[in-house]
């Protein structure tokens, strides 16, 4: 339904008190069939990593180009933002170094998020004849902006002064950016629904997390020693460079997964309960 305020305009947020209505679909089986949501008892995040992975090999074509087009262009923004600090004193310069680095590698990744769920949207949806396609990027540019900027300051704000509370941000906005995609939200309410998903599973989220940062380091360290005839800058700039863009469709695929995962058990959960509420 289109927005009376945008003619030809697909994304339209979803109103207060509309039921969420999530496009999710089960994995693909061998077999041509696809897997029920997790069984009970069963936490819906085992074995995300391989799923992950699979998903990985199947969209690297498409994820990686983008991928290294985004560190390229967040490369060349951060070295103009230097050269512009390198007027000033060098704690100075690091203040305004250290937050536009991580405001622009978080822009990287949320965008390629918007790109990864649309690409993992279209080889689940079994019944596109009813269920809506996710917002492209153009049509919810805004709300990802937003979010973009609220979440990473914030986050990066925990980070600085006690550590403890931007690890938790990380953790529970880790799925807002698919929640705007397809839940079609506005960037708070992204941000409250990420965070109603993720309770229960804080420290799943942060445990893949931090997984995905160690195999990040560790591929930067193993190129780093393949390119050690390289000047030291050289070979940071290019084992970083390489190893970012490698790992980061990977981040972008979790953060989908996630998002499908734990919005299967919450349906799965509400079955439940309404099957239990029929039955008494």
């Amino acid at each position: 339904m289109d927005s009376p305020s945008a003619p030809g305009r697909k994304y339209r947020r979803r109103l207060p008190g509309e039921p969420v209505n999530p496009e999710w679909t089960a994995p693909q089986l061998p077999d041509g069939s696809f897997a029920s949501p997790p069984p009970s008892g069963v936490k819906p995040l085992t074995g995300v990593l391989g799923e992950v992975w699979e998903e990985y090999r199947r969209h690297a074509a498409r994820l990686l180009p983008l991928a290294a087009a985004g560190v390229v262009a967040a490369g060349l923004a951060t070295a103009l933002v230097q050269l512009m600090a390198g007027q000033f004193d060098r704690p100075v310069m690091l203040l305004l170094v250290v937050p536009a680095t991580w405001l622009l590698s978080k822009l990287v990744m949320i965008l390629l998020v918007v790109v990864t769920v649309g690409l993992v949207y279209q080889t689940r949806a079994q019944d596109e004849a009813w269920r809506p396609a996710p917002a492209r990027l153009r049509e919810c540019v805004g709300e990802v902006t937003a979010v973009w900027l609220i979440a990473t300051l914030a986050v990066l704000a925990g980070l600085l002064l006690f550590v403890i509370p931007g690890l938790y941000l990380i953790a529970v906005w880790e799925v807002c950016v698919p929640v705007i995609v397809i839940e079609r939200t506005g960037p708070l309410a992204a941000l409250r629904r990420s965070r109603e998903l993720i309770r229960g599973h804080g420290w799943h989220v942060l445990g893949l997390i931090v997984a995905l940062t160690v195999l990040q380091n560790v591929v930067s360290l193993v190129l780093r020693a393949a390119f050690s005839w390289l000047p030291l800058a050289w070979q940071l700039t290019v084992a970083n460079g390489i190893a970012v863009t490698a790992v980061i469709p990977a981040g972008a695929l979790l953060a989908t997964l996630i998002y499908y995962r734990l919005t299967a058990a919450e349906a799965a959960e509400a079955a439940a309960r309404a099957a239990a509420g029929l039955t008494d």
